[in-house]
């Protein structure tokens, strides 16, 4: 009987969880809570089921439903190889405050993470109300803060100053504030400690765990300048709770002679096994199990991430289309049917790959080189050998024509599209991983001016994966090495975002925080390792333009609109900041 009443509240949640984006529309800052289910330990640990479903939602999905492809196509890594009239390329003219929203993932972003505070604060509101030992309340209470400073943190590298919500709202609030993201960041430190010391040790594949906790703690320390107490936390999480960076092979093909540890890492069926130490906080979506947030399509990540080698600008240099479907199936079955989504850049296609030796992340196994696609029309002489780019019409290489990390976006549980055009399907995914945890405690101690102890955190990552040693490293070595370890898995965006406000807020490198949206280390970043952006590339009839105000996007301006009794700022250097007000400094919570 508990089943079934948790089971039907989940349903009930779930299904309000489906229109998140729905509550933007009418007042978009100013959304209901249901009254009814939350009343004891089962309803608040059903709704903690939804905000861990929250987690991964970014993850899975087509083009339309998985927001977290923006993290790099607005980064120094990728870019959208899509037509302009669906994907960004020219930020000036297409992010902007009321042509944000839609089918971009900016907005969708924006929606999905108050859905996400929204949980987050029932959890924390209700908790006072339910009958349970105080110990229970705490874990519980633990968990509910995580998940709000985990949206927070998207929110203030993705947006800046943003209202601070921290009540159960239970009538349209048109009376928003943006809060300084200095602020926001000093309280989320307060209540992330709270939660490390409450939250459980252990707990199963997508629930919170204590390391979990520390891992987000360090980011948080790290943007508030405290960088000792980020080496502490950090140091915590890679010692204290029974975690160990992967060295040797495991998982269901630890005894074939042909993978290595890196693939071990990433096959579907090692990401939540118990015998897999290196995980702090992963998500689980298989095949056919009850909570999938996409039943209809997985991870897509074969069809986003890989090039359109099979579209009709692929020519022969015969003239013919050089694809066939029916002559394609073996090289779909292993590759997927791309449609360049996500196209990296020269930076992390080559750049990066420089002298990297024996490197398991680039070797022929992991690392999918677009020389091996070929051509499958066999009316054409070039049958099966490889494909040309020059002959690629409009010179579309842009989008058709790149290398990949295989090991990294190669599903191959796609039963959801057997018989048909695979996309890749249904994986388990990590969300922090333990390799994420050397490299911000190697940001820490950078610095700190610990320069000895940032390489060798580092040289840690490097080594296990065979790559050469560091004999020195900086800030720039650090998010390079990020890059070639953590591809799909931070948030590149907010990570470039969150060095970019410590700078600023240190006044290092003639970076100030009044002046961010005119000059910043994200921006400087982009253009130093996107060649797409500092190029200004064109596409189609759009070139790939970005600006230092870009550091932050646009706040929807219905957002602001809306809330006609107080003032959501804009950020600056766009339409509207001309009426922004200072933010709240302070935060004063409500009393429960």
């Amino acid at each position: 009987m508990k089943y079934l009443y948790r089971l039907f509240l989940l349903a009930t949640f779930i299904t309000g969880l489906t229109s998140c984006s729905d509550w933007l529309e009418p007042e978009p800052l100013s959304f209901y809570t249901p009254e009814n289910g939350v009343k004891d330990v089962n309803g608040i640990e059903t709704v903690l089921q939804v905000s861990r479903r929250q987690l991964k939602n970014e993850y899975y999905g087509n083009q339309d439903e998985q927001i977290a492809q923006i993290e790099y196509i607005l980064s120094d890594m990728a870019i959208s190889g899509a037509p302009e009239d669906y994907e960004l390329h020219n930020l000036e003219t297409q992010l902007t405050p009321t042509l944000i929203k839609g089918k971009q993932r900016v907005y969708k972003h924006f929606s999905h993470a108050w859905g996400g505070v929204k949980y987050a604060n029932l959890v924390i509101n209700r908790i006072p109300q339910i009958e349970a030992s105080q110990e229970k309340k705490d874990e519980l209470l633990a968990e509910g803060y995580f998940h709000l400073a985990y949206w927070y943190y998207r929110l203030v590298n993705q947006f800046g100053d943003v209202p601070l919500i921290l009540e159960e709202i239970q009538e349209p609030r048109i009376d928003l504030q943006s809060t300084s993201r200095e602020a926001i960041l000093k309280y989320f430190c307060e209540k992330l400690e709270f939660a490390v010391e409450h939250l459980p040790m252990t707990a199963p594949a997508g629930a919170i765990n204590r390391a979990a906790g520390e891992h987000l703690l360090t980011k948080y320390y790290l943007q508030c300048r405290r960088f000792d107490d980020a080496v502490k936390s950090a140091t915590r999480c890679i010692e204290n709770y029974g975690l160990k960076l992967m060295k040797n092979r495991f998982g269901i093909r630890a005894n074939d002679q042909i993978h290595d540890v890196i693939n071990d890492l990433f096959k579907e069926e090692n990401i939540t096994a118990s015998e897999n130490l290196e995980g702090i906080l992963t998500v689980q979506e298989q095949f056919g199990s009850e909570g999938s947030v996409s039943p209809s399509e997985g991870s897509c990540r074969m069809r986003l991430y890989t090039p359109y080698w099979s579209g009709p600008q692929v020519r022969t240099p015969d003239g013919m289309g050089g694809y066939s479907k029916a002559n394609a199936i073996v090289q779909m079955d292993s590759l997927g049917r791309g449609i360049g989504i996500v196209r990296p850049t020269n930076y992390y296609q080559y750049e990066l790959w420089k002298d990297c030796g024996n490197d398991m992340r680039h070797n022929s196994l992991n690392w999918y080189d677009a020389k091996h696609y070929t051509y499958t029309n066999p009316q054409s002489a070039y049958f099966r050998k490889s494909i040309q780019p020059e002959y690629i019409t409009g010179h579309d290489t842009i989008r058709c024509y790149y290398s990949w990390p295989y090991y990294k976006v190669f599903v191959d549980k796609d039963e959801i599209n057997k018989g048909n055009e695979p996309k890749g399907g249904f994986t388990d995914w990590y969300v922090f991983r333990l390799a994420e945890t050397y490299l911000l405690r190697a940001e820490a101690y950078y610095w700190q001016n610990k320069l000895s102890e940032a390489l060798a955190d580092v040289n840690e990552i490097r080594q296990r994966a065979n790559a050469p040693l560091y004999q020195s490293v900086g800030l720039d070595e650090i998010f390079d090495e990020r890059a070639r370890e953590l591809y799909l898995e931070e948030p590149r965006k907010c990570e470039l975002t969150r060095v970019a406000y410590i700078k600023a807020a240190l006044g290092q490198d003639g970076y100030t925080l009044d002046k961010m949206h005119e000059k910043n280390w994200y921006y400087d970043r982009v253009i130093a390792k996107n060649n797409f952006y500092r190029n200004e590339i064109s596409h189609g009839t759009n070139s790939y333009k970005i600006k230092p105000y870009h550091v932050y996007w646009p706040i929807p301006q219905d957002a602001i609109d809306a809330n006609n009794l107080n003032v959501i700022n804009q950020n600056y250097g766009y339409q509207g900041s001309q009426n922004n007000i200072p933010p709240l400094e302070t935060v004063v919570e409500p009393e429960k």
